[in-house]
């Protein structure tokens, strides 16, 4: 049933607004603001602005159906979010002020993180079930590229170029005005014997070794370089790889270099640093690891005591703050997540000297999900709030980059459960987005 909702829905985009015209410079790159799953290209997970000095609630609401992914916003003022539904709206425009929906529209959504990337017009990338959808800033269809799995990476590397990778490790380049091959694809992980879209889905959360390329890459946009974790079948560890793009006259995908992660891994993103010059990621034991991006060898490996289900947020200074764990939403019938989402603190480790330090921790503190990092040094988290009742509240804490402390509490009203994710968009407002589909916006 679901590939024959695909199928229409391709079919209604290729017979109405795909077009095969380019356009130009007309497009620009990814909005300024927090444009996908990891806030941008390089998975920092910061924002573009600081958050406000007296922060309260702006408005909530529900959208009446779960949610696994990262409020995503286009920086003049539109916040999208996905929810996961059997039927009616699935995606949703809010207006950033009062959130008001601006329009919502029905798509086969899926994958282990369900975030639009946004452009700097407003227009949306959408990872679908086979496939990518592109979306006009006003929700009208404007061309569907199928892709061989579900996409886990949808970045723009610059105003033309779009980067796809699926979770089964099938990595092309499209063009972003058309959903027209750019590059030949790339197979990261060899060839995956399967013709289910879907297969192996309920592994990628945790990094085990059915889903090959769990989460989005770190993209060098300036470097046209991606970074990512990839695992082949029947080989005995993931590895941390590099794929370029290259060529002026037949551009193609690369792989520039792929190292062994011999302590395993997390079904999380890579994070690329400030300087471009290293590359993060979380062992299977939760340990955080360096590596230098130009030929992908190990720099230092720091334990954070806990397993993160998200990436780390990357401070200016370098710091970077470790995420949440959720039990989130129901995965499938493979689903070897742990019904007890155990110890999930704030944890700081600042790259010193050639090692990664350990600079503060907030052991008081259970974080929920993915933490916000902002230009002035603070970090934004989610985290459990009251007593140990049946139903649990939660509390947005910002805190100072520098030493952990908590600078601003805001208690989230009537929320319970997991957390989807939370963002800070161009404005300095702190969206987040409970499990069940509940939308709250502070500024």
């Amino acid at each position: 049933m679901r590939s024959l909702v695909v199928a229409g829905f391709a079919l209604a985009v290729a017979s109405g607004c795909a077009s095969d015209t380019p356009s130009g410079d007309a497009r620009l790159g990814q909005a300024a603001s927090w444009s996908s799953v990891a806030g941008g290209p390089p998975n920092s997970s910061r924002a573009h602005a600081g958050v406000s000095d007296s922060p309260e609630l702006l408005w909530s609401r529900t959208l009446g159906a779960p949610a696994i992914g990262v409020a995503s916003s286009d920086g003049i003022g539109t916040s999208f979010q996905a929810t996961v539904s059997e039927r009616g709206c699935n995606l949703f425009a809010l207006t950033a002020d009062d959130g008001r929906k601006r329009w919502c529209s029905r798509m086969p959504t899926d994958g282990p993180r369900i975030t639009a990337t946004v452009d700097g017009r407003g227009s949306l990338f959408v990872p679908a079930y086979g496939g990518v959808a592109a979306v006009a800033a006003e929700g009208e269809n404007r061309w569907f590229a199928a892709t061989r799995g579900v996409p886990t990476t949808v970045t723009l590397m610059d105003n033309r170029h779009l980067l796809l990778v699926s979770h089964l490790g099938v990595a092309r380049v499209v063009n972003a005005h058309t959903g027209l091959d750019v590059t030949p694809e790339l197979r990261i992980t060899g060839d995956v014997a399967t013709d289910d879209p879907a297969y192996g889905l309920p592994w990628c959360a945790t990094g085990a070794r059915g889903c090959p390329v769990p989460a989005t890459a770190a993209v060098d946009t300036d470097a046209a370089t991606a970074y990512l974790t990839a695992w082949t079948p029947g080989t005995a560890d993931p590895e941390l790889v590099a794929v370029r793009l290259v060529g002026d006259e037949r551009p193609a995908l690369e792989v520039l270099w792929r190292v062994p992660l011999a302590e395993g891994r997390l079904g999380v993103p890579v994070v690329l640093s400030g300087d471009r010059d290293e590359v993060y990621v979380h062992a299977a034991d939760g340990a955080l690891a360096a590596y230098r991006a130009a030929d992908g060898a190990a720099l230092w490996t720091t334990p954070v005591g806990y397993r993160p289900d998200a990436s780390p947020a990357l401070l200016p200074d370098g710091t970077l703050v470790t995420a949440g764990r959720t039990t989130t939403v129901w995965r499938g019938p493979d689903d070897e997540h742990d019904d007890d989402a155990g110890p999930a603190p704030v944890v700081a480790v600042r790259p010193v000297d050639g090692t990664g330090r350990e600079v503060w921790r907030r052991d008081d503190l259970q974080q929920l999900t993915n933490p916000a990092a902002t230009p002035d040094g603070q970090v934004v988290v989610a985290v459990r709030a009251g007593g140990g009742g049946d139903e649990p509240g939660i509390a947005v804490h910002v805190l100072d980059g520098g030493d952990g402390r908590t600078v601003h509490r805001l208690e989230v009203p009537a929320a319970s459960g997991p957390v989807s994710g939370l963002s800070v968009d161009s404005d300095g407002r702190i969206a987040l987005t409970t499990a069940m589909g509940a939308v709250y916006m502070f500024g």
